[in-house]
């Protein structure tokens, strides 16, 4: 036999009808209100029965909530419904009250775990090796200036300073930053520009030096051009042109050539003569790198005359034993001031004036020959021998 399903469970009380359905006025009651029947008593089995004790009223059971109506109209003694509070909203923690207790359920709960703002993960910022790129561009700048003359000490500073940049770049480079490559190139460039710095110091001596020979062939050149001739120069105070002597056959220094380091007397009593040549070694960077070979003659001119004897270009002009003209040597350095030393100005009666030139000559020259003029109006003296 089975068991019957529960059936269903029957209200209590009277229908209701759903809320908001107007209530039909009731009809005026003109009599005097009628009297509920009082309830009969069952039958008692008992023969003499007790008179019936009032008994204490017995609350009635509370209504089952559940079973109500939800449509029904609200009572009009039913308690309120508790209002919505309106207080800060609910402090951080678990919950919308926290660890610290029940709190407002209506609250605004904080942002993030707890009431706490989430922050997110830090971000670390990418590493940089700005040095590497200083160090790179301050060291081809260093090597660009210090092979400019006159301003090596300027690409020697630059150069320095690309150097300890690369320097600071490595280290950088090992701790984990990039531009590793970059760094060790702008180290490189930092020491090929000191020695750039240290080719500059050479440039520019040999800058000066061509600038100082420049300005000594310019001299010479001028002061050759400024050589007055007898029909054109009026500096020269009138005076009689000596006479010529007679030529004889044979006049040592004029027909035929003097050795080397005779003196020969013109007829106005003026000297002139030449020392025997000898190796010159030359002492200035462009000329040890251009003169290969030269040898330096000594010219002194005595003045044996009466008045004084005006000197304005006394160099002998040489030739090597196959007959070719031998270039001058111009050197500027050396304590002694370089060659030429020539004679200029005037030479008082009984005073004697010397002067030191170089010239270049082929290897493996074993005599030369040479001619110079004590002056303007004078007749050049020939000499010759060989090299010492």
């Amino acid at each position: 036999m089975s068991t019957p399903p529960n059936p269903p469970s029957t209200p209590n009380g009277p229908p209701t009808e759903p809320a908001g359905t107007p209530i039909p006025e009731a009809a005026p009651v003109t009599g005097p209100p009628a009297q509920a029947p009082a309830p009969t008593q069952p039958p008692s089995l008992e023969k003499n029965p007790s008179p019936e004790e009032p008994s204490p009223e017995e609350p009635s059971p509370a209504q089952n909530p559940f079973t109500q109506n939800p449509f029904a109209p609200p009572s009009p003694d039913a308690p309120a419904p508790p209002a919505r509070p309106t207080g800060p909203a609910a402090g951080p923690g678990f919950g919308p009250g926290g660890p610290g207790g029940p709190g407002n359920p209506w609250a605004q709960p904080g942002p993030g775990f707890g009431g706490v703002p989430y922050q997110g993960y830090p971000q670390v910022a990418p590493a940089t090796n700005g040095l590497a790129v200083a160090a790179l561009v301050v060291g081809i700048v260093g090597i660009l200036l210090g092979l400019v003359p006159f301003f090596f000490w300027a690409g020697a500073i630059l150069a320095a300073t690309a150097l300890g940049l690369g320097i600071g770049a490595l280290v950088r480079s090992s701790n984990g930053a990039p531009r590793k490559a970059m760094a060790v190139t702008g180290t490189v460039l930092g020491v090929l520009g000191l020695g750039a710095a240290v080719g500059g110091v050479f440039l520019t001596a040999l800058v000066v030096e061509k600038a100082a020979d420049r300005a000594g062939r310019g001299l010479d050149r001028h002061e050759r051009e400024l050589i007055p001739y007898p029909d054109s120069s009026p500096t020269f105070s009138p005076k009689p042109w000596p006479k010529p002597s007679p030529t004889p056959s044979k006049v040592p220094g004029l027909t035929s050539a003097l050795p080397f380091g005779g003196t020969f007397t013109y007829d106005n009593g003026v000297k002139v003569s030449l020392s025997a040549p000898k190796k010159y070694q030359p002492k200035g960077i462009i000329a040890r790198e251009r003169v290969k070979n030269a040898i330096q003659i000594t010219v002194t001119i005595t003045n044996g005359s009466t008045e004084p004897h005006e000197v304005i270009y006394a160099v002998p002009n040489v030739r090597d034993d196959k007959g070719m003209t031998a270039e001058m040597v111009f050197d500027s350095g050396g304590t002694g001031g370089g060659v030429p030393k020539m004679i200029r100005g005037s030479i008082l009666p009984g005073e004697s004036a010397s002067g030191v030139v170089a010239f270049e000559v082929p290897e493996g020259t074993s005599s030369i020959s040479a001619d110079i003029s004590a002056g303007t109006r004078l007749a050049d003296v020939k000499y010759a021998g060989p090299v010492a």
